[in-house]
């Protein structure tokens, strides 16, 4: 424990959870996220995304698009209602030509938005979806409805018969469910060309689904736009075949995509969020429809909505792991709520691959699993054993982010293992990555592996993990070791090197790093030998280390959409000493706030 002034009473060593404590213990070995990395397993992801990338450019050659048709001169529209609120305040930023998508503001005072050019993929993928609509109908009124109807006309001008680039299956999914979920802001009393074009489009962008649907990559593209496909078919009344089509289509997508513990393939938080939203929509559509949700549909749900949670930190919002984003925590807030999850997050995630210490005031969540499968890691990052912790309401160690909006090469040094608060050997990645032409960033061949163990006792945690990525080019094993005390005001931590076999011929630097959120506060004492933190909220908090040298420097976020903002982190840098180093640090509570 920890004396008044911080400092820690006996050694840095977490207690041995063997001798320290009794209680009942769980042990386990990661299972691993199937399927594993394997020359077969590539060349058969590869295989499949050629044929993937073939299936789509038929669906998008000039004679499958001149055969989808027009829609039917009679029709019934059932309205949906969109269950996430819009803001009068964006509404009113749009009136004015304002732009804000994706952290980057463009102004479109006197033109179409439609026509911008220099926006962010990102930001033009966010106008493209037409989630924007829930502002205007938040602000309700004529003018509200005119500027929706403006937009949409525009829209439907230059894109509404097909667009190659602003029809992809799982974008047009996104935008039937915005049109779908505004029905009465963009038709009631609107012109009637205005009608029928809309109509025509989305009967146009239901049919081109259908055909591309295949196409897709496996996950949360296929599931947006299936659940898109289900929205339209019950907004036009389509509640026989077209429907039992579209949700086929949905079971189809979730078919083993769901693990047991909730996690999502891609180990990416904002994936599990954006996978659960989209189920939740379609389950609250068929309920209001009459209709009765799916087997599937109801067990991927009720399984996501735990996993969610898992990664929420004291803020409210998500971890960044594997290229997700914190989300706005209102956002996570009403996803969870109309999931209806039953009890508080899992301790531990065993098949996504993460660990979770908890107390009333300190969460930290810590990556213990490999890299994702081939399918889907076109974003993952190099970090084993990296953790992010919260106290109270405040973030203090984190990752960089995943500098989404700011283009391929900040995305790369987002990945780098050194932007995140784990391990980084000889200044290298802990594995190495590729470019795939097909599969695009991936890790080369051999696989990585990992274990952790987990043991509780007395409302104390010790998570033991590993990892073997550095094994096959320096032939050496990073293992961490975690100690978190029953109150939260005190975690132990052991990071060791060791060799696996043959030892290292040269000595190789090692640097521990520590990133800190953009808005606490850290002092180097005048000793050097520990580091004094502040959060916002006014936790203080001491960090101290043996074993190597401890210092500060300059770090980053790019966490959220926008400019990257100025950070620090604390490192703990030497050289590795015959392949080996054993590095005991220890935050501690300085304040006693529990």
């Amino acid at each position: 424990m920890t004396g008044a002034d911080g400092t820690s009473k006996g050694t840095m060593e977490a207690p041995d959870p063997r001798t320290d404590a009794a209680g009942p213990t769980t042990h386990a070995t990661l299972p691993g996220l199937p399927p594993a990395w394997t020359k077969r397993t590539l060349a058969r992801a590869r295989a499949g995304a050629v044929l993937r990338r073939l299936r789509g450019t038929l669906a998008a050659s000039r004679m499958s698009v001149a055969t989808l048709g027009r829609a039917p001169s009679v029709y019934t529209l059932n309205v949906q209602t969109d269950p996430f609120p819009g803001s009068v305040d964006e509404a009113n930023a749009l009136f004015q030509g304002r732009y804000r998508f994706a952290g980057e503001l463009l102004l479109s005072l006197n033109q179409t938005p439609w026509t911008l050019m220099g926006a962010s993929p990102e930001w033009r993928e966010a106008l493209h979806d037409f989630h924007w609509l829930r502002h205007f109908s938040a602000a309700g009124g004529d003018a509200a409805q005119r500027q929706a109807r403006a937009l949409m006309d525009g829209w439907l001008r230059r894109f509404g018969r097909f667009d190659g680039q602003w029809w992809r299956a799982d974008l047009a999914g996104r935008r039937i469910m915005a049109w779908v979920g505004h029905l009465p802001l963009l038709l009631d009393g609107a012109d009637p060309a205005l009608r029928e074009g809309m109509l025509e489009s989305l009967m146009r962008q239901m049919r081109y689904i259908g055909r591309a649907f295949a196409s897709l990559p496996p996950g949360r593209p296929r599931v947006e736009a299936a659940v898109g496909l289900g929205h339209g078919c019950l907004a036009l009344g389509h509640w026989g075949r077209p429907l039992a089509r579209a949700l086929r289509r949905l079971d189809e997508a979730l078919a083993g995509l769901v693990l047991p513990d909730g996690g999502y393939p891609s180990r990416n938080p904002s994936d599990h969020l954006a996978v659960l939203e989209a189920l939740v929509r379609m389950r609250g559509a068929l309920v209001a429809a009459g209709q009765v949700p799916g087997e599937v549909l109801t067990r991927a749900i009720d399984r996501l909505a735990p996993a969610v949670r898992f990664f929420r930190l004291g803020d409210g919002r998500l971890t960044c792991f594997h290229g997700g984003q914190p989300e706005a925590w209102a956002h996570v807030d009403r996803v969870l709520a109309l999931a209806a999850p039953k009890g508080k997050a899992p301790a531990r995630m065993p098949h996504a691959g993460y660990e979770r210490m908890e107390t009333r005031r300190f969460t930290l969540v810590i990556d213990v699993g490999p890299p994702p499968p081939p399918d889907f890691c076109a974003h993952a990052h190099v970090a084993p054993l990296a953790f992010e912790m919260s106290t109270g309401r405040d973030r203090l160690i984190v990752s960089c982010g995943p500098a989404l909006g700011l283009g391929e090469e900040w995305r790369r040094v987002a990945r780098a293992t050194a932007a995140h608060s784990t391990m980084v050997l000889d200044d290298q990645n802990a594995w190495i990555s590729v470019e795939d032409p097909e599969l695009g960033f991936r890790p080369s061949l051999p696989a990585m592996a990992t274990t952790a163990n987990r043991r509780e006792a007395d409302g104390q945690v010790w998570i033991e993990a590993s990892h073997s990525g550095y094994g096959a080019r320096l032939g050496l094993i990073h293992r961490r070791s975690l100690w978190l005390d029953a109150e939260g005001t005190e975690l132990r931590g052991e990071d060791r090197v060791e060799p696996r076999g043959r030892v290292p011929g040269r000595s190789l630097p090692f640097a521990l790093r520590f990133h800190l959120a953009p808005d606490v506060r850290a002092n180097l004492t005048g000793d050097g030998s520990s580091v004094l933190l502040r959060t916002p909220g006014g936790d203080g908090w001491r960090f101290r280390a043996l074993g190597g040298q401890v210092a500060l420097d300059e770090s980053i976020s790019v966490a959220d959409f926008g400019p990257a903002r100025r950070a620090e982190q604390i490192v703990v840098s030497g050289s590795l000493d015959a392949g080996r180093v054993v590095l005991r640090w220890g935050l501690y509570r300085l304040d006693g706030k529990h």
